[in-house]
């Protein structure tokens, strides 16, 4: 025995590797180090950047109503508007999201400096809306509103017609941004059906969404809009839904002094032109607040939600749990619960609606 090699002999434990084709082991362990070590550093990088380490500092909490460029805006401090530029350690603070605040967002304000408030640390959101961009080989969040108590999802009788699968996305994504939705059927005054418009919309109700049919049309005694303007009373709220749905009429239906630039129907795609062009906060005379936002438009699930789709679909929750397996995809495994309700509870519309968005992503 050779004691001083024996020294160094070490065991370990054994694994094997299924179903894995490696071209060159020592490449993958590389790749693997770097990418565990960027992430860390990123995630300590930010988390201790979120606050600043100056001294001297006259902070103070407001809200960012208005959102002029990449890094100036308009924040709301004691009831007061001023106009605040982004500290220069906020700038590069990308790692989680493209922009690093948005409207909605609390923010701490330097106040040291008369005409030079600056924006030095970002209140932990309690919600957030967010899209998302393809960069290289992933993608990166743009942040678009944050801190706001629901989202009205717009859609329209007619031109562009009901589409319950755009109504199924944003539910979910609003279940996986923990944000309430309320669902606005507009354009009730110009539909073909509406009977069967509101019997889809029977399985919304029934499992906790309330749902409002309207119209902006004066001549139809605008119907709804009471309806809708209570449930906008005292809280921040976003509208969303397909271009033309009717969303600026609706918002000057309810409050005609805000006097919303409305879009021409497209002849030839039978959507609407988005009107607006940057992002801002709106002060309801009832209370509450209007965030009018660009970014809306382009709101989407991402891949990045796949994994949390069964769970958060429209109505799953309710069943989910007495699924066998944890992480059931609804789609073949056995004692699914999901499957088991299929027509009764569960529609097969919503359904094949919650397959389409399966697998788009």
């Amino acid at each position: 025995m050779n004691k001083k090699r024996d020294k160094f002999v070490t065991k370990g434990r054994e694994f094997k590797l299924r179903n894995t084709q490696i071209d060159d082991l020592l490449d993958v362990y590389d790749l693997q180090a770097r990418e565990e070590t960027y992430t860390k550093t990123h995630r300590r990088t930010y988390e201790k950047g979120r606050y600043t380490q100056k001294s001297g500092l006259d902070l103070r909490e407001g809200r960012i109503v208005e959102m002029q460029t990449n890094y100036s805006y308009i924040v709301n401090i004691d009831g007061e508007l001023s106009s605040c530029t982004l500290s220069g350690r906020l700038r590069y603070l990308e790692f989680e999201s493209h922009n690093p605040v948005c409207v909605g967002d609390y923010v701490m304000v330097d106040m040291q400096e008369k005409d030079n408030y600056r924006i030095e640390e970002l209140v932990q959101r309690k919600n957030s809306l967010t899209r998302y961009i393809q960069t290289a080989n992933t993608e990166r969040e743009i942040a678009i509103v944050a801190n706001i108590d629901q989202i009205i999802i717009v859609s329209s009788t007619n031109n562009p017609i009901f589409h319950s699968g755009l109504i199924d996305r944003y539910l979910t994504l609003a279940e996986i941004s923990n944000i309430n939705a309320v669902i606005c059927v507009n354009k009730v005054d110009i539909a073909d059906d509406l009977e069967a418009i509101r019997n889809e919309c029977m399985y919304y109700e029934s499992i906790g969404y309330h749902v409002v049919f309207t119209t902006a049309n004066p001549q139809s005694d605008n119907i709804g809009i009471e309806e809708l303007k209570n449930l906008l009373k005292n809280k921040d709220s976003v509208f969303t839904g397909h271009s033309g749905t009717g969303k600026s009429s609706l918002i000057n239906a309810i409050e005609a002094d805000l006097d919303l630039k409305v879009g021409e129907i497209s002849t030839a795609h039978h959507k609407g032109q988005h009107t607006t062009s940057h992002s801002r906060m709106i002060d309801w005379s009832f209370g509450g607040h209007l965030i009018d936002t660009p970014g809306i438009k382009t709101l989407a699930l991402s891949t990045q939600h796949k994994d949390k789709l069964p769970r958060y679909f429209p109505g799953f929750h309710l069943f989910a749990d007495f699924c066998f397996f944890q992480d059931c995809s609804h789609t073949h495994e056995d004692n699914c619960a999901i499957l088991a309700r299929l027509g009764r509870e569960i529609p097969e519309e919503r359904y094949e609606s919650y397959l389409r968005i399966m697998e788009s992503l």
